[in-house]
């Protein structure tokens, strides 16, 4: 029997943490559900689920329908897109059976690129493998999640590139549904020996549109700046958490507009608080995660310090200035030892903000 190996590679940067991630991870759980349901696909459906961040990992190896596990999305730091697909490229080589002379392969597969963010390397390279021996061998659907993906990009790389609307009524069952029917419509095709190009479902006009242009990037190179992503570590348990914030704009009170834009001021609005994993390290690029290079002026966060997830200490933001520089929590003033070097010192308030390292997205 030939197969239709169906690829979601998934962006599960920091960017992604909280509700999107999780909608998404219900969501792979209910495309299964339905493929099971229908003839077609399970005669011929193949699934398999790559994560990356600032590295890639394959959480589910190219496997039949019926013996199908969703996994649990993680979360990692960075948005290293080059690498992901070239790891993509190499598992098509690995797993995927090529037609021969005396033997017909798999059918050409599908891949769904789910990204909500820049990438964080240089994805070039990546890009040139792809079109040259790639492109014409598999169906490569990009979504992007929120507009907040690179569209040139993305575009370099396939003619279907999707913005999803996530913040449209039940956005994420709707979304859910368009993968489905898509893959239905490929591995119905398929079954009757007829593979052409890949008929996508209708998407609703609020839920699913063309690209535009790219959605604005960070100053700093490498920087998602659409949030300010911030790793701690809790002081009991060791294990880390994230505090996310939003990029906000406070516009000038003024009629001129040239002066008005000159005068606008960028603030992040806290959003979230999470929990991680030790895992979460694994997804960071070398040297990412722990102690961040880039910085954010604490007096430009808004929104106040939640408390720690882990342990519910009230201060989730705290940094000894001689120490290492990660943040971590904190009960009150006073002596404590930072849990990312081991140093102890003395913690009070601090005059006009601080530098802090955040993550990339």
């Amino acid at each position: 029997m030939r197969r239709l190996p169906i690829f979601f590679l998934v962006d599960v940067s920091e960017s992604m943490a909280g509700e999107n991630l999780y909608k998404l991870e219900k969501g792979l759980g209910a495309v299964v559900s339905a493929l099971r349901k229908d003839p077609y696909a399970l005669e011929t459906a193949w699934l398999s689920v790559m994560v990356f961040a600032g590295r890639t990992r394959v959480s589910v190896p190219l496997t039949e329908l019926t013996l199908f596990q969703t996994p649990e999305l993680p979360i990692g730091g960075g948005t290293a897109l080059g690498a992901a697909l070239d790891r993509l490229m190499d598992e098509i080589d690995r797993t995927v059976t090529v037609s021969t002379p005396d033997r017909k392969g798999d059918w050409r597969p599908i891949v769904f690129l789910l990204t909500d963010g820049h990438p964080t390397d240089d994805a070039s390279a990546a890009v040139a493998r792809w079109n040259r021996a790639y492109r014409s061998r598999a169906h490569l659907v990009a979504v992007s999640i929120g507009g907040g993906a690179d569209h040139e990009l993305l575009k370099r790389l396939t003619e279907d590139v999707v913005v999803f609307n996530d913040q449209a009524p039940d956005a994420f069952s709707r979304f859910i549904g368009w993968v489905t029917l898509s893959i239905q419509s490929q591995s119905r095709s398929v079954s009757a020996g007829e593979e052409g190009k890949l008929s996508l479902a209708k998407g609703e006009a609020d839920l699913l549109a063309r690209p535009g242009p790219s959605a604005r990037r960070g100053e700093e190179a490498g920087v998602d700046d659409r949030f300010a992503v911030f790793v701690g570590r809790c002081v009991s348990t060791k294990l880390p958490y994230l505090v996310k914030y939003e990029r906000q704009y406070r516009e000038a009170d003024t009629q001129d507009p040239v002066l008005a834009r000159a005068l606008r001021k960028k603030f992040y609005l806290l959003k979230t608080t999470l929990p991680l994993k030790a895992s979460y390290f694994d997804l960071c690029a070398e040297g990412e995660g722990a102690h961040p290079a880039v910085k954010v002026n604490s007096m430009d966060l808004v929104g106040g310090q939640p408390p720690c997830p882990h342990c519910l200490s009230p201060i989730s933001m705290a940094m000894h200035g001689a120490g290492c520089g990660g943040l971590h929590c904190l009960r009150g003033e006073g002596e404590a030892t930072c849990p990312w070097c081991g140093a102890l010192g003395f913690y009070g308030a601090s005059e006009g903000g601080m530098e802090i390292g955040r993550g990339r997205g």
